[in-house]
């Protein structure tokens, strides 16, 4: 089964809004078992919509067109359809009446350019709108059901629920949902991992892939649900290969899991930082993480990173976790400090060129790794530094 997606407009195409409703629509679908084959984004001229319409429709078994249903000049898709389709466009009195409620309910008067909001192909089935002006509308065309969906995100997301996906397994059941076992990690590349991974057997059917989004690469193994004891045998099987660089599992994200864990074993964290200038208290309280104080002190001079240590070398209060990022030292070395009831561990690393040329990126990669020392004490790992352009200093 081929589902794909054409997104529409100028703004989409020329890349001055982020398309999150594609993002949305892909996982939305990949859940409930309708995985995305294609997807592909088309600018606000009416020849250019016919044509892609034609086009796709030729080649999917569900094709779901968002955008270009609003009432200005420039929203081409009710008439590309139509167009398409080969039959003109008629005004829809049901949603004409929904359409004039909804103004009158607001005490406002509705402007005659909203009526073409009403209009949808002859051949075509309106799918109401719950949360807006515009309704949606379902059409066929060469063996293809084509869902024409509102651009803004609130009034796709209900009409995708409400509308598209009931008729999708009325039309389409799908005989077994799909599975995808998720772990995210750090430390190495795209490449480095996949080498790691490289000679294990796959179940029949089953797939093996990764998403680089430095610093970290997320390892998918994506099947059906029937699969899955095969999948977990497998799972297991990578889990061993690529344990010293796993960050978490599943989708909830780095700073949930610390969270998680501190709130398990009862821990605080007490932050200083330097160089990241705040970046690792903002990820680790968007995941909720128990904190406890957080001083920024920026990227102040220091002279070496050793000096820097011993200023700090405090042991934490009961079931508190100290740790800290240095401001950058002699323009490449930075120093890490995670202060346990139990022990402390100071890092002195020197940074890759590579990583020096990037600044922003060089935050990220020291916050990430500064996690990684406090989720490998909670996991009762070794602690070390894992990311492969930080070196440990000689010195």
């Amino acid at each position: 089964m081929k589902v794909e997606m054409l997104s529409t407009g100028d703004e989409v195409l020329h890349g001055e809004i982020v398309d999150t409703n594609a993002v949305w629509l892909a996982n939305t679908f990949y859940e409930a078992g309708y995985a995305m084959t294609f997807r592909t984004t088309a600018g606000d001229c009416l020849p250019t919509l016919v044509e892609t319409l034609q086009q796709r429709s030729r080649v999917a078994d569900v094709l779901i067109v968002n955008g270009g249903l609003g009432p200005t000049s420039d929203d081409f898709t009710a008439q590309a359809a139509a167009q398409a389709a080969g039959v003109g466009l008629v005004r829809n009195g049901e949603w004409l009446s929904e359409l004039k409620a909804f103004f009158d309910r607001r005490g406002r008067e509705m402007a005659a350019i909203n009526l073409k909001q009403a209009d949808i192909p002859d051949t075509a089935e309106m799918l109401p709108n719950g949360n807006g002006t515009a309704c949606g509308f379902r059409l066929e065309l060469n063996d293809c059901q084509i869902f024409f969906t509102p651009g803004p995100p609130a009034e796709f997301k209900l009409m995708i629920t409400e509308q598209v996906l009931p008729r999708l397994t009325q039309y389409f059941p799908i005989p077994e949902k799909l599975s995808c076992l998720r772990l995210t990690t750090f430390g190495r590349g795209e490449s480095f991992i996949a080498a790691l991974l490289a000679d294990i057997s796959l179940p029949a059917g089953v797939t093996l892939g990764y998403r680089a989004a430095a610093p970290i690469v997320e390892i998918k193994l994506s099947g059906y649900q029937t699969q899955l004891t095969d999948m977990q045998a497998c799972w297991q099987v990578i889990q061993v290969r690529v344990k010293d660089f796993v960050l978490f599992e599943g989708k909830a994200g780095f700073a949930a899991e610390i969270a998680t864990l501190l709130s398990q074993r009862h821990y605080r964290l007490q932050l200083q930082e330097g160089f990241s200038a705040g970046l690792l208290n903002w990820t680790l309280a968007s995941g909720a993480a128990a904190l406890c104080g957080a001083e920024i002190t920026g990227n102040n001079e220091t002279l070496d990173v050793e000096s820097w240590m011993r200023s700090l070398a405090v042991k934490p209060v009961d079931q508190t976790l100290f740790l800290a990022i240095s401001p950058l030292v002699k323009d490449q070395e930075v120093g890490f400090i995670l202060a346990t009831p139990h022990q402390i561990y100071n890092f002195h690393a020197v940074i890759s060129d590579a990583l020096l040329t990037a600044p922003q990126r060089l935050q990220e990669v020291l916050v990430v790794q500064a996690m990684y020392l406090v989720h490998r004490w909670l996991t009762g790992q070794p602690v070390t530094l894992i990311y492969q352009g930080l070196a440990l200093s000689s010195d």
